[in-house]
């Protein structure tokens, strides 16, 4: 098909209805080609499948998790907490948000919806937000649910729980002597 679609100098002379045809022939080719064909890639490969040894059964690749640590001055805001626990549930993130001062959110999810979610917060008004890591972490460990605390020793409580008490110890959050 695509070589029908070019003039040759050595060809008969086209008719004005057969140039119409190769013309209308050569933009649905562009089209395809140039739209269509990069957006099924890009939906093939952003649900990458795999196939066991045997070739005999396909599955779907695993998410991959990610986590996030951020801190502000301070999180007091109700329209700040409303969005954080409308977003925690819209993509499924799990982790908490430590309200007054500071104010510290971590949040664990799959890759996608962890970096939109910390996207979102970063596009609010902050004092001082520092996004102290988004990062890869070998499996989930928080399911699904949203939680709010009032004190720094809850933070650190629930960090150890989920065994994960060494990133906000590591930032001064809390104290070593809590282990």
């Amino acid at each position: 098909m695509a070589a029908s679609m070019y003039f040759h100098l050595n060809s008969p002379p086209y008719s004005p209805s057969q140039i119409t045809d190769l013309h209308y022939r050569y933009l649905i080719y562009e089209l395809f080609s140039s739209h269509l064909l990069p957006m099924l890639h890009t939906k093939h490969d952003s649900t990458a499948m795999l196939s066991t040894k045997d070739h005999t059964q396909t599955t779907w690749a695993s998410p991959i998790y990610y986590h996030a640590l951020l801190t502000s001055h301070h999180l007091i805001s109700p329209q700040k907490r409303r969005s954080l626990q409308q977003w925690s549930s819209n993509l499924r993130i799990s982790g908490f948000a430590k309200v007054n001062y500071p104010g510290v959110i971590y949040a664990e999810g799959t890759q996608v919806n962890v970096e939109e979610f910390v996207a979102n917060i970063k596009a609010m008004q902050w004092l001082a937000l520092r996004v102290r890591f988004v990062e890869p972490v070998d499996e989930r460990v928080n399911e699904s649910h949203w939680v709010e605390f009032q004190k720094v020793g809850e933070v650190v409580e629930e960090m150890k729980r989920i065994g994960r008490e060494e990133f906000v110890l590591e930032m001064g959050i809390g104290s070593a002597g809590s282990k």
